[in-house]
């Protein structure tokens, strides 16, 4: 079976790299996989409130802002200490979701952090990994802004709802699940025989070595979203796998209601494939 045997990191000189260095560094080491620290410089941007006027001193001053992101970003990449090597330092220049795109389409994995609700300035823009989940054609680990998260996919909850996003985001999984200790697969108001397909869900896992349990969810009132993070709660899961749904077209960005839901509300570290 194909594993992973390439992880790119998406790191901006910013809080959150240290924690995304760190759950690369971890899944590089337990895949055996290379590692390749992907660092955007984008182009100069015009602040609506100068009517459009790009003067070369904030062409100047967004620049030194870059530069000195880089150099910290870098600064703790050459930090990092693999097995097989030191991971590879890469700078692209662009959006941050073109950068990570242009690169992590020649991995197996990409790994993001979850802006804080706060960011919003171009080299943080809170729509990036959203538009890299939706683009990419690659799996992507979201790791959350808050709390501490060393390693992930130990105890491992999957949603499941039999479209195309789910089946694409399991098999994605693969190299987690069979690695896992406990393997939770959620479907939530399943639509259809449930019975059947629990146990077409257990089939394919035991023929992939996943020693899996299944579980169904009936609601009414509470979005999919919540459930599968309440569910996470309940099995101390340290990854949630899912399928993102909804569409990315010229930078306008439409999620479905669990997809959005997740990406503001994580808990955990999030494997996504669209």
């Amino acid at each position: 079976m194909p594993g992973i045997k390439h992880i790119v990191a998406h790191v901006e000189g910013g809080p959150h790299d240290s924690a995304v260095l760190k759950m690369s560094a971890a899944l590089a080491g337990r895949f055996g996989a290379g590692l390749e620290a992907v660092f955007a410089n984008v182009p100069p941007f015009i602040p609506a409130s100068i009517d459009g006027i790009l003067t070369p001193q904030i062409i100047e001053a967004q620049q030194a802002i870059y530069r000195e992101r880089a150099k910290a970003a870098k600064a703790l990449v050459d930090t990092v200490k693999l097995a097989q090597g030191k991971p590879v330092w890469t700078e692209v220049e662009g959006l941050a979701a073109d950068a990570v795109i242009a690169r992590a389409r020649y991995a197996d994995l990409a790994v993001l952090a979850q802006p804080a609700p706060e960011e919003s300035d171009a080299a943080t823009d809170y729509d990036s990994p959203a538009e890299i989940v939706m683009s990419l054609g690659r799996p992507v680990l979201m790791v959350p802004y808050a709390g501490t998260f060393a390693d992930t996919g130990k105890r491992v909850l999957a949603a499941w709802s039999g479209t195309r996003e789910s089946a694409r985001a399991l098999a994605d999984a693969l190299p987690f699940l069979a690695g896992a200790s406990e393997v939770t697969v959620l479907t939530v108001n399943p639509e259809g025989d449930a019975g059947s397909m629990e146990a077409d869900l257990k089939r394919w896992l035991t023929a992939h070595g996943v020693k899996g349990k299944t579980r169904v969810a009936h609601t009414k009132d509470i979005e999919v979203g919540d459930v599968l993070l309440s569910a996470a709660a309940d099995l101390s899961a340290d990854l949630i796998v899912m399928g993102a749904y909804g569409r990315s077209r010229l930078r306008e960005l439409v999620l479905g209601g669990a997809t959005h839901s997740i990406f503001r509300h994580m808990t955990a570290p999030v494997l996504m494939s669209h």
